[in-house]
């Protein structure tokens, strides 16, 4: 099921495996927010489901982010725990965005990926 979703300031967040920082991410208290709403919205089990963050390649040749709401991982997808919402993070994403932030872009109100400042 891929939807869009929309809700900034920032909350650290990573996960560790064998000890090491895996995948840098921030997200955004209005994020937080924002995605909380849409799971709710769209009845998604917050104990085993969250947002998914997928990597496609995007017309221009770059890569694109996508925000999908999820039932759960898939194979090779990181979760990441921001305060009470889980993101599923496809490598793609980490690659193409290292140290990325999950904030609200004000004037759509809509979801964004992008670079730490």
């Amino acid at each position: 099921m891929r939807r869009s979703v929309r809700g900034y300031s920032r909350w650290p967040n990573s996960v560790t495996v064998n000890g090491a920082i895996a995948v840098p991410i921030s997200v955004t208290e209005e994020a937080v927010e924002v995605l909380r709403r849409s799971l709710e919205l769209g009845r998604v089990d917050p104990s085993a489901g969250g947002v998914r963050l997928r990597a496609a390649r995007g017309l221009g040749g770059g890569v694109d982010v996508q925000v999908e709401l999820a039932d759960g991982p898939l194979e090779g997808e990181t979760t990441v725990e921001a305060s009470d919402i889980r993101l599923f993070v496809d490598p793609g994403v980490t690659e193409a965005i290292p140290n990325a932030v999950v904030a609200v872009e004000p004037q759509h109100e809509m979801i964004v990926i992008r670079p730490a400042d």
